[in-house]
């Protein structure tokens, strides 16, 4: 556990829109904002968590994370996995350095099991998570 206490870096927003949880963050972002998310984000599960369902994480400024921070965000991404998440759409929105921002992100998911994709546009990373969703409640 992180034993230290600096201020929070970065914003973060999450809400729920049917069977979609929407995360908006803005970075640069610390392990303090990783420890908040993870504070907030399991009340949002565990009101999805019934059925299967998908998260839509809208990305802008620096989404980068410290490494300390990025391995506590996988575990988090991890136990959402055995709460019914099936999918999430990474957008990313007046993001400095996508190609760097998206290697980043491509990195975490990939230690996880989570199908997961890259959007420029937030309708169409919607209409794909809606798809994931209704594949798996067949």
């Amino acid at each position: 556990m992180v034993n230290r206490s600096f201020a929070v870096h970065g914003t973060l927003q999450i809400c729920i829109e049917t069977n979609l949880m929407v995360i908006r963050a803005r970075g640069p972002a610390n392990t303090e904002m990783v420890l908040q998310y993870q504070r907030e984000v399991n009340e949002y599960r565990q009101q999805l968590c019934n059925k299967p369902w998908a998260s839509l994480t809208v990305l802008s400024g620096e989404p980068l994370l410290p490494p300390e921070a990025s391995g506590m965000l996988v575990e988090s991404i991890k136990q959402a996995e055995n709460m019914n998440l099936v999918a999430t759409a990474v957008v990313f929105d007046d993001v400095q350095y996508k190609a760097v921002s998206e290697q980043f992100w491509e990195g975490i998911y990939q230690r996880t099991t989570l199908k997961h994709a890259f959007f420029d546009d937030e309708q169409k990373a919607k209409a794909w998570l809606q798809k994931e969703i209704a594949k798996n409640q067949a």
